[in-house]
């Protein structure tokens, strides 16, 4: 499936795709989120399996559910396991009958009576009882939140990806954030539970089959998160020690056998190190894309054996999961496992590439790639969503790309990680994640492996209570006035020879070699003199303190422009907006802010104005609204 926006984009899986099917763009709602669309499409096409992926429609019960009635396989869990295990409120009961251990929240008391475990099954956790988790209003959640105690966590059930849920710390923002949490997931039942500070996001990755068969494949630590969204992720872990992970294992089979699970599935777990406790959070009943750590540790290939599984072969006719447990640990029946627990291989690092600016509270955007290039090896590798000259668009996800490095020792891998994050080179419309990632890979605390679900979040906070004291990123202001410079040099020459060619002289003053760049750059005034030398040396002067730099300057075949001063290239690209100069030096990308008439109304990003509030040339107060906008 394919949208325009997909296809104007340049979308790597098209290309890598035997065929598409185009349907509507815009929102997920309208496309890969729509699951009479998705079952409409596989009944037209005769297809004999549909593999939904993640995100959007992976994890809505109706599509395994209608494709079921049409006779069409889908590559993940059933109707009934997803509805019991992938809600967070039913598989949080079904986690309590079972004695798993959960964070004290609104429902902690309820469980499944009269259920027997042994050869048993649960489909459904009754309406009654579900019924009873639910929050319906504020004074009820209020009333929870204060009998668990502060902070809690507002969660929707149907939320993911970092949408639906917001941390509250006190009864002041509870009405607030409970209803932003509302509008987020409409129509999502929604619970509070407690928020265990410090903690760590640790998942087990899962594999079963139909004949009731499931094996754990080691874990993965989560735990390095923006606002609940996953920016870096490891396995194995390397936090719990092993028999309590291997608790975690046998919890996380256990659940997933009471509900007959198949195929890959993750059960997430907070773990407070200071006590070993952990908690269950919830199981993913899908593939997540992270899930290259795990194939990399354990030498399996998920998507094959979500496909094979969806051909009704069992775990232990599986090539690689019987060479990871061995062909002398199955049970007589050769579809039991013994307890056997195989080692993981190496440790791997993942990186998420997104289009997000660091610098302002990583606001997403979307623009053309120019170009990406990525050095792979055997150590690191990543798979970008879009390709040199391809589109982030719109409707797509922020994250475009996913770096990953494996080796021996964890430290090894971070390692291989920092040097290929260094390396990538993302010529683009817009900033990047990148050179951040490296900030925080080279951080103490993640060399040492200290840190929490919180950890970054805080970081984030520190930086920008600490906002003047950041150093200023000279080398790239000056590289970004040179190349500014030289394009206005090439306009002035280009202008003068076309009215050549016309039969008019124009005067001498268009082709002068000098000029006045100035910038800003986080409220900081830059005024520049740059003077062309020679087609190869421009004269640098800062005009507010009088210094002075040369600069050796090659122009590139590609548009860019290498800047050598103070012994050091600085390969630079230019990409020029209606109030702000993008400049990217040696694959890190600033910001310059043009010198503007302060009163000029504009706006800080592209959207649609409604209406102006007042009339034309009306007198206003400092601080009132002018115009009513949807950016």
């Amino acid at each position: 499936m394919a949208t325009p926006e997909d296809y104007s984009a340049n979308a790597e899986f098209i290309r890598l795709a035997d065929h598409t099917i185009t349907v509507p763009g815009g929102s997920n709602n309208n496309n890969y989120g729509n699951v009479d669309l998705i079952v409409e499409i596989a009944r037209n096409n005769q297809v004999d399996a549909v593999w939904a992926g993640w995100g959007h429609a992976s994890e809505n019960p109706r599509l395994p559910d209608l494709l079921e009635k049409y006779d069409i396989e889908f590559l993940g869990p059933s109707e009934s396991a997803m509805n019991a295990l992938g809600d967070k409120i039913a598989s949080a009961i079904i986690a309590q009958t079972a004695n798993v251990p959960t964070m004290p929240w609104n429902g902690d008391s309820l469980k499944l009576e009269n259920s027997e475990f042994e050869g048993n099954v649960i489909q459904e956790v009754p309406k009654e009882l579900y019924e009873k988790a639910r929050i319906k209003t504020v004074d009820e959640g209020l009333f929870h939140a204060k009998r668990i105690g502060w902070p809690v966590m507002i969660k929707a059930s149907a939320g993911g990806g970092g949408k639906g849920i917001r941390k509250c710390e006190s009864e002041k923002e509870f009405s607030s954030f409970f209803s932003q949490v509302q509008l987020e997931v409409p129509g999502s039942p929604i619970f509070i539970m407690k928020l265990a500070a410090g903690a760590r996001h640790l998942e087990v990755q899962l594999l079963a089959d139909e004949m009731g068969n499931c094996v754990s494949l080691f874990g993965r630590d989560c735990s390095i998160q923006r606002r609940h969204q996953k920016i870096i992720e490891e396995a194995p872990q390397t936090i719990a020690p092993s028999h309590i992970f291997h608790k975690m294992e046998d919890d996380a089979v256990r659940l997933a056998k009471l509900v007959g699970y198949r195929s890959t599935g993750t059960v997430e777990y907070l773990y407070v190190e200071e006590t070993q406790e952990y908690f269950f959070l919830e199981l993913n009943p899908r593939l997540q894309v992270e899930h290259p750590c795990t194939e990399m540790i354990a030498n399996i290939n998920l998507p094959v054996c979500q496909l094979l599984v969806g051909m009704g072969i069992p775990l232990s006719r599986i090539p690689c999961v019987r060479k990871l447990y061995g062909k002398d640990q199955f049970g007589k029946s050769e579809i039991e496992f013994t307890e056997y627990r195989p080692k993981p291989s190496g440790h791997v690092i993942a990186a998420r590439i997104t289009s997000e600016d660091p610098d302002r509270r990583f606001q997403p955007s979307n623009g053309t790639v120019q170009e990406i290039t990525f050095h792979s090896s055997k150590n690191a590798w990543g798979y970008f969503s879009v390709s040199s000259h391809g589109n982030v668009h719109e409707f797509a996800d922020s994250q475009f790309g996913h770096c990953f490095a494996w080796e021996q020792t964890r430290d090894q891998a971070i390692g291989h990680m920092v040097m290929a994050l260094k390396e990538l080179h993302v010529q683009a419309d817009f900033r990047t994640t990148t050179q951040y990632l490296v900030e925080l890979l080279e951080n103490d605390d993640f060399r040492t492996n200290k840190f929490s679900t919180q950890w970054l979040d805080s970081l984030i906070s520190s930086k920008v209570t600490s906002y003047e004291d950041r150093e200023l990123p000279v080398d790239n202001i000056i590289s970004g006035a040179c190349i500014i410079a030289d394009k206005i040099f090439n306009t002035r020459i280009n202008d003068y020879t076309y009215a050549l060619e016309r039969g008019q002289v124009l005067s001498t003053d268009f082709i002068k070699t000098a000029t006045d760049v100035d910038l800003v750059y986080d409220n900081c005034r830059f005024k520049f003199h740059v003077a062309k030398i020679s087609d190869f040396v421009f004269h640098l002067s800062n005009r507010l303190n009088n210094d002075c730099v040369e600069i050796e300057v090659h122009r590139l075949s590609d548009g860019g422009l290498l800047a050598n001063f103070g012994g050091i290239n600085h390969t630079t690209y230019l990409k020029e907006e209606s109030d702000l100069y993008r400049v990217t030096v040696n694959n890190i990308v600033t910001e310059l802010t043009k010198e503007t008439d302060p009163s000029v109304l504009k706006s800080v990003t592209a959207g649609k104005l409604v209406r102006f509030l007042v009339p034309d040339g009306s007198k206003i107060e400092a601080g009132r609204s002018t115009v009513k906008s949807k950016l």
